[in-house]
């Protein structure tokens, strides 16, 4: 695959389910770095993005509406960006689609490697930072954009919002 983007200038991984075409982006991210290989990153984590966009959960599948950025990626995932360079596109792209979850829940779904993995708690708090950025504080409302559908959402919860507990 690297060859071909050297030549070609494009990879595919159109065949692949979701999860599994994000673990293919991030290795093929991980040996493009390891063989000094770069301009791809942001192309790479764009196809991540559009990969959570284009694919959200099933219906019959209860899913926090919290973690819907969050479906398709795994801890393992987390763990293989955080071997990428500082600063990389795919690195932020990951900590962005955590974002949402964090802000709202406070078990949210990658919490043990923002608690065990110092780069990808970084990569987190530059993301939550960005977020706050957007900030819109109302008379009845605080909402940030969500870094990855562009939508707002509310930092907290209206009580007849709230999800039965299971």
């Amino acid at each position: 695959m690297l060859v071909k983007w050297l030549v070609v200038g494009q990879v595919e991984f159109e065949d692949l389910k979701p999860s599994e075409a994000i673990t293919a982006i991030i290795e093929f991210s991980r040996m493009a770095d390891m063989c000094g290989v770069s301009g791809m990153e942001g192309v790479m984590a764009e196809r991540i993005k559009t990969i959570i966009v284009d694919n959200p959960p099933d219906d019959n599948v209860f899913v926090e509406r919290l973690e819907a950025n969050t479906y398709h990626l795994t801890p393992q995932h987390i763990e293989s960006a955080a071997e990428l360079p500082n600063g990389h596109a795919i690195r932020d792209m990951l900590a962005s689609a955590a974002v949402k979850g964090f802000l709202r829940q406070t078990k949210h779904k990658f919490r043990d490697q923002a608690d065990n993995n110092q780069d990808f708690a970084a990569d987190l708090l530059k993301a939550v930072v960005s977020c706050l950025e957007s900030l819109e504080i109302s008379r009845n409302s605080t909402s940030v954009m969500d870094p990855i559908s562009g939508e707002r959402f509310e930092l907290r919860e209206r009580e007849w919002e709230r999800q039965p507990e299971r």
